[in-house]
């Protein structure tokens, strides 16, 4: 009787371990493709961010939620839309702080991580790249928290490693068409400009080890990491270290709003490019110096780019004119040097409502670039 009980059990393992392999079979397992990141970025072409949408974060009033900064929640429509403009690449910010458990294990809610893999997976079905980050868990908020590293890194990077861990792991089988951003604009200038440096460096090195010590197609995945404040100059600065990846698939984040009393604030410049404030040939000189920069420190070197943001603030006080060339320009001057160019947008530029019209700015840039 034992024996027969024996061969019951084994024989029913065995069944079990045959359906499983049935079913694991059937299962459509993305390949990683054999391309160079360089290749890779090129192939991203233009790129947009969904902006203040998952990335919106409690301003006082309570958890803003995907809603919470005036856009309205993502659809598959809107995605169809910006794949449909001509878009290959969409950046989602996602801020996560509001929704990540205490320590030790900083759970992160299993709604918001089912939302951002929704929306990420109608990017991947358009056959779009699709870039998910850390955005507003490292900014100025008191929700924030990356930043905190200045003064308790252990604790802090062990947080990071264990956010990242967790969104490795639930995004372990898609594609190689999405991308893995370490953080947004993250600095500590409170601290030495040697200390900071090396603070950034830890903590895009410790994203690094997490996702390709994670499953499935991680250990391959392309990852960006962040540039120091993602601004260009000091990343430029030769303290600044990209973080060592085993798998050569690493791409540099930065963006990009110079010159700033133009792109940002509100006056003294309203124009760019032909007024008399700012004359063509300045203007084309700085903007080909700043780039003649990532050139010369790291797309020389083999090391490729996104510019995950840039814009022009819109507004009455702008010369609508100066705002195209500027977009134009900075568009261009990415594509000519291999780095895939994503515009800002809030909804500015391309409505949020059906039925998603672009703005005839953008389509002048569009025209004058991608279309030419």
């Amino acid at each position: 009787m034992q024996r027969f009980i024996r061969f019951s059990i084994v024989l029913r393992l065995i069944l079990v371990l045959a359906i499983l392999n049935a079913c694991v079979g059937t299962i459509d397992i993305p390949q990683t493709r054999d391309i160079p990141p360089t290749a890779l970025v090129r192939d991203m072409g233009l790129g947009v961010n969904i902006g203040n949408t998952m990335d919106s974060i409690w301003d006082g009033s309570g958890v803003a939620g995907e809603t919470g900064w005036g856009n309205p929640v993502i659809t598959r429509e809107f995605i169809d839309a910006l794949a449909n403009h001509g878009y290959k690449t969409i950046r989602l910010p996602v801020t996560w702080a509001e929704h990540i458990g205490i320590a030790p294990n900083y759970t992160i809610e299993a709604a918001w991580m089912n939302r951002v893999e929704e929306v990420v997976d109608w990017c991947l079905d358009r056959g779009l790249y699709v870039i998910v980050n850390l955005h507003h868990d490292g900014g100025d908020s008191q929700e924030s928290w990356i930043k905190k590293a200045a003064s308790n890194e252990t604790e802090i990077i062990d947080k990071f490693k264990k956010v990242w861990k967790q969104i490795a792991d639930k995004f372990t089988f898609k594609s190689d068409y999405l991308i893995f951003e370490a953080m947004n604009e993250v600095g500590f200038d409170n601290l030495a400009i040697d200390e900071a440096q090396k603070l950034l460096t830890s903590l895009n090195q410790a994203f690094v080890d997490t996702v390709r010590d994670s499953d499935g197609l991680n250990p391959d995945r392309f990852l960006l990491a962040a540039g120091y404040w993602t601004d260009i100059d000091r990343t430029y600065d030769s303290r600044y270290r990209l973080p060592i990846d085993k798998k050569s698939r690493l791409i540099l984040s930065i963006h990009y709003y110079t010159p700033s009393v133009f792109c940002i604030a509100e006056k003294p410049n309203n124009s760019w490019g032909f007024s008399a404030d700012w004359g063509t040939a300045e203007d084309e000189a700085e903007l080909k110096a700043q780039f003649g920069k990532l050139k010369a420190r790291f797309l020389d070197a083999g090391a490729p780019v996104i510019l995950g943001e840039y814009g022009v603030v819109k507004n009455n006080d702008k010369v609508e004119e100066g705002r195209v060339r500027w977009m134009t320009a900075v568009t261009q001057i990415c594509l000519e040097n291999g780095i895939c160019p994503v515009l800002w947008d809030t909804g500015g530029e391309i409505s949020r409502q059906p039925p998603f019209a672009m703005s005839e700015s953008l389509i002048a840039v569009m025209k004058a670039t991608l279309y030419r």
